[in-house]
């Protein structure tokens, strides 16, 4: 009887601390890095060994190439933690996203910014929520970014991440995607005297040039050699979207706009009358012009990629190459010899990501690599595939 009004007792204070927690977490909204790392509070010796590895994979050199899908698998007696170097533009929206969902698999994602070529921010950026395997944001700088992901599973299993990017205004050429661009940023004008501030997008004459996205109209008019144009505000302190050179104006100052709204027709006034009807876009922020290719460029959907993935492996070459990225265009890190152990951390595509003596990371060709496949008595068997 003691007994039982003992664990009732122990239950119900074991509901009230997960009730208080919960309660917790509403207000302070924790990552799901912080909430992963909750397992280690009463263990130093584990938070130590799993600090020393995430901080290892925060500082390697690998670099991802955007989109890109990686298959990985993860053991359910530990973790995983991948990390890779991404490049991200102003303007464009980055997303990562999961085949499993968080009832199977929980990721804890974090992304850094590179302080300088070499140092990476302590506190990350963005990061993702407890109970989702996705994460999304708008990118307002140029520059390099490490994405570091914590896998951790009940189960071992196998599962694919997509790494993207997408457009986070809509392209403002009804019916025209990137292939009517013909003249991008930074290409000269007047006879190299100055360059162009924006991006030329080809149409037939009277073609609607639309809202790339919700607004209002600070200005219209006819003037300069911007010809016709308009400008659009997307918000009171945000960025100003130029239209320049329509053929006509469908819109006054001080409305509000929707995206897709039709702002005006594509034409040829202005400065453009030797040319063919194009609309010419810009944006300008309080600092000036900056390039609006990432803004409306149109990216092809990647797909999960699902291809067979296996944990450990041997060089199969006299020379094998290891490379920072999944290409031969990357970094050459080192060569490797013939029969050497190695880890399969990851796969994209035909590139095996490897680690080596639980120090060195690269990328490898599958062609360089044969799966050596465990035994119950601890020894193994190689495979050549």
């Amino acid at each position: 009887m003691k007994f039982s009004i003992l664990n009732l007792i122990l239950c119900l204070l074991l509901a009230s601390c997960q009730q208080v927690q919960k309660v917790t977490d509403a207000i302070v909204n924790p990552s799901a890095k912080e909430v992963f790392e909750r397992q280690f509070k009463n263990n130093d010796l584990l938070l130590e060994h799993y600090q020393a590895r995430y901080e290892k994979a925060k500082q390697n050199t690998l670099v991802l190439e955007l989109p890109s899908s990686i298959t990985s698998s993860v053991d359910s007696s530990d973790f995983k933690i991948l990390a890779y170097t991404i490049e991200l533009s102003r303007g464009e929206r980055f997303k990562m996203v999961s085949n499993l969902e968080p009832n199977n698999l929980q990721l804890a994602i974090d992304v850094f910014q590179f302080q300088s070529d070499s140092v990476v921010s302590k506190k990350p950026q963005h990061y993702n929520e407890p109970g989702t395997n996705a994460l999304s944001f708008d990118v307002v700088e140029t520059k390099a970014y490490k994405i570091v992901i914590i896998v951790d599973s009940k189960l071992a299993l196998d599962f694919s991440l997509i790494f993207s990017t997408e457009p986070s205004f809509n392209f403002p050429v009804s019916g025209k995607d990137n292939a009517a661009i013909q003249s991008f940023w930074g290409a000269a004008r007047g006879g190299g005297t100055r360059s162009h501030k924006g991006i030329d997008i080809f149409a037939k004459r009277g073609t609607p040039a639309v809202a790339s996205t919700d607004g209002f109209i600070s200005n219209t008019g006819n003037r300069g050699l911007g010809g016709k144009q308009v400008w659009l505000r997307d918000g009171i302190f945000g960025q100003s979207l130029y239209y320049a050179h329509l053929d006509s104006i469908a819109v006054s100052a001080g409305s509000r706009v929707k995206r897709g709204d039709t702002l005006g027709y594509v034409g040829n006034t202005g400065n453009a009358r030797t040319t063919s009807p194009h609309l010419h876009f810009g944006i300008y922020t309080r600092s000036g012009a900056v390039d609006p290719l990432p803004f409306v460029k149109i990216q092809k959907p990647v797909s999960f990629d699902e291809a067979k993935i296996y944990f450990e492996g041997k060089t199969r070459l006299k020379i094998n190459e290891l490379r920072v990225g999944a290409g031969v265009k990357n970094q050459k890190v080192q060569d490797l010899d013939a029969a050497v152990e190695v880890e399969v951390l990851a796969r994209t595509n035909r590139w095996l990501h490897l680690k080596i003596n639980d120090s060195l990371e690269g990328f490898m060709h599958e062609s360089l690599v044969f799966e050596v496949k465990p035994i119950s008595s601890g020894n193994s068997t190689e495979s050549e595939l």
